[in-house]
């Protein structure tokens, strides 16, 4: 997702590396707040640090989306909190399905 131009026009994507960031551990903690799920846990903030959705979905934590389901609620998340249009949320399904492929 990083560096994937899907997003570029609508995110600034930022990976936190718990083990890896001094400090990362306390910003994924205060982010995440107790709720459940694995890692990778994914939230989307708004401009002013609000969040507006999670990678937790109806059947729990998304992680690296590769099942229907998870893609499904990965492509909810891009689709409630960006201007992507149908076209490009297409893109992404199918980056996925790819992805899945490989």
């Amino acid at each position: 997702m990083e560096n994937s131009p899907l997003f570029e026009d609508n995110y600034l994507v930022v990976a936190i590396a718990t083990d890896k960031m001094e400090g990362g551990q306390v910003m994924f903690d205060e982010m995440k707040k107790d709720r459940s799920g694995g890692m990778p846990w994914m939230v989307i903030l708004d401009s002013d640090g609000k969040e507006l959705i999670t990678s937790v979905g109806p059947e729990g934590n998304i992680g690296c989306p590769v099942q229907p389901a998870e893609v499904a609620h990965f492509v909810t998340m891009i689709e409630s909190s960006s201007t992507s249009d149908e076209q490009r949320l297409e893109e992404i399904r199918q980056a996925f399905a790819k992805r899945k492929k490989d």
